[in-house]
C-alpha cells in the first residue's frame, strides 16, 4: 500500500482522483500554519504540498519517498537540489493559473490608475469633490514593462496589448523574435529602461539572483506616477525602499502587492498604511477555476509520479535529475 501525505487542503475534484485510486492511503494535513510532522513524512510514498515547507533535513528522512507534488508552481519552499541528487522527482501544476494571475495584474494596474481605493474611500465619507482632481488617468498609451515573459508574463502581455499599452520586456531566455512576435518589445538592459516606463511588473522566481532586485535605486530611477506590481513572490522587492518611495517621491504612483517577504506581514508593515497601495494575500492565483486546476493536476502528478508515468513538462528539477543520472 503507497501512502500520499497531502499538505493543505486541495479542491475537492483532486481529492476524489486520489480517493479513487485502489490502495492508495491519504491522510490530509488541514492546518495550513501546521509544521510538517517527520513521523507521517517517514511515511509517505508521495508528499503533496500546498503548505508548509519541507527542509533537506527532513526529506533526508523520507526514505519511501518517490515523488513531490507541489500545488503551484514556485518551489522556494522545498529542497529541489537535495531531492535530484535522490531520484526525487519535484513536480509542478504549470500553466492552470497563469490566466488568474495575469487578471490579477491587470486589476491592480487599472485599480490604481483609476485610484478606485481612495476614490471608494473620499465617496464614503462624502469628499464628492475628489472628482475634480483630476488624478485619475488611463493605462492606454503607458508603458508596461514585463520583467519575465514565461506563461504568466505573457498572459499579462496579451492582456496590456488589449488596453492599448505599449508593452515591454526582458527576459534572457526568451529570444527577441518570439517578444516581438507577441506584440512587445525586447530590452536588454531592464534597470536602463526603467526611467523611460509606466509601470513594471514582476513574473520572477525568488532565487539567490532575484531576491531584493528592487531596492532604492532601482525605485529612484523610476517615474514619480511610475507603478510597481509583484504578484510574483515576495521577497524581490525591498520592502521599506518602496514603503518610503511611495511616501516621498512617488506619492503620485502607486504599488499593487500579492505578495510579501513575511505572510502574512506584519501589523506594522509600512505598505499597510498606504493608500496608493492595492494589496491582496497572496492570492492572485487562487481564482475558485485556477484553484480546481491546480488541486486536479497536483493529485494527477501525485499518481503518475507513483505510477512511472510523469509528463516531464511538469517536472520542475528534470535538468537536475538527468544531471544526477536518474530518469523520470
Amino acid at each position: 500500500m503507497a501512502r500520499v501525505l497531502v499538505a493543505g487542503r486541495i479542491h475537492p475534484d483532486g481529492e476524489a482522483i486520489l480517493a479513487a485510486v485502489p490502495g492508495l492511503e491519504v491522510e490530509v494535513i488541514t492546518d495550513p500554519g501546521a509544521a510538517l510532522p517527520m513521523d507521517r513524512l517517514r511515511e509517505a510514498d508521495a508528499l503533496l504540498i500546498r503548505y508548509g515547507v519541507l527542509t533537506a533535513e527532513q526529506a533526508a528522512g523520507m526514505a519511501r519517498l518517490r515523488v513531490v507534488s507541489r500545488h503551484g508552481v514556485g518551489c522556494d519552499n522545498l529542497p529541489v537540489a537535495a531531492l535530484a541528487a535522490r531520484g526525487v522527482p519535484v513536480t509542478i501544476v504549470g500553466p492552470v493559473n497563469a490566466v488568474s494571475v495575469a487578471e490579477q495584474v491587470m486589476a491592480m494596474l487599472l485599480a490604481l490608475a483609476k485610484r478606485l481605493i481612495p476614490y471608494d474611500a473620499a465617496v464614503r465619507s462624502g469628499r464628492w469633490a475628489i472628482r475634480d482632481s483630476l488624478a485619475v488617468g488611463e493605462l492606454a498609451g503607458r508603458r508596461l514593462l514585463l520583467l519575465g515573459f514565461g506563461r504568466i508574463g505573457r498572459e499579462v502581455a496579451r492582456r496590456a496589448l488589449a488596453f492599448d499599452m505599449t508593452v515591454l520586456v526582458y527576459d534572457p531566455f526568451v529570444d527577441a523574435a518570439a517578444i516581438a512576435a507577441a506584440g512587445c518589445g525586447a530590452v536588454a538592459d531592464w534597470r536602463a529602461a526603467l526611467p523611460g516606463i509606466d509601470a513594471l511588473s514582476l513574473h520572477l522566481p525568488a532565487t539567490a539572483e532575484t531576491r531584493g532586485m528592487i531596492g532604492a535605486a532601482e525605485l529612484a530611477a523610476m517615474r514619480p506616477r511610475a507603478v510597481l506590481i509583484n504578484a510574483a513572490r515576495g521577497g524581490l522587492v525591498d520592502e521599506a525602499a518602496l514603503a518610503a518611495a511611495l511616501a516621498g517621491r512617488m506619492a503620485a504612483g502607486g504599488a499593487g502587492i500579492d505578495c510579501f517577504a513575511v505572510e502574512p506581514p506584519p501589523a506594522g508593515q509600512p505598505l499597510l498604511a498606504l493608500d496608493n497601495v492595492v494589496l491582496s494575500p497572496h492570492s492572485a492565483a487562487l481564482s475558485a477555476e485556477a484553484a480546481r486546476r491546480m488541486g486536479i493536476v497536483a493529485a494527477e502528478n501525485v499518481v503518475a509520479g507513483l505510477e512511472g508515468r510523469l509528463d516531464p513538462a511538469l517536472v520542475f528539477n528534470l535538468r537536475a535529475l538527468r544531471e544526477a543520472g536518474h530518469g523520470v
